[in-house]
């Protein structure tokens, strides 16, 4: 098993000297399991700032054709709108290369914006 703990290109940590306001509210890291499985892990904030960086990351993963992508959601406090687009356009991408997407969820907000909107029946989701 490989993988990266940085966080995603783009996205700054506190100790970046140009820092926006919104540039640590989000962290990605991905790994790939000895199957080809890939899993991109969110911690933070998914919303109209962030939302760009993770769907850059997730495009990039589904460039490799992987077996199957795992978006691990359960770090994720805050799921907006610009956050649900990312995760159905990753769906329609992934159906399309024929990659399994799977997400990891297990907090109301992840869970709660999914089951609003319905959009919960197009993912196949686990708890972990």
């Amino acid at each position: 098993m490989t993988s990266s703990d940085s966080p995603a290109e783009g996205v700054s940590t506190a100790a970046d000297s140009n820092e926006a306001p919104f540039d640590d509210v989000i962290t990605l890291s991905t790994s790939t399991d000895g199957d080809g499985t890939v899993t991109v892990t969110v911690v933070g904030e998914v919303d109209t700032f962030t939302a760009p960086v993770l769907r850059a990351s997730l495009d990039t993963q589904l460039e490799q054709q992987p077996k199957a992508l795992v978006i691990d959601l359960c770090g994720v406090q805050f799921l907006g709108s610009a956050g649900l687009a990312v995760l159905v356009e990753t769906q329609k991408s992934a159906r399309s290369r024929d990659v399994a997407l799977r997400l990891v969820a297990n907090t109301r907000a992840v869970t709660r914006p999914l089951e609003v909107t319905g959009l919960i029946d197009l993912f196949t989701i686990a708890d972990r």
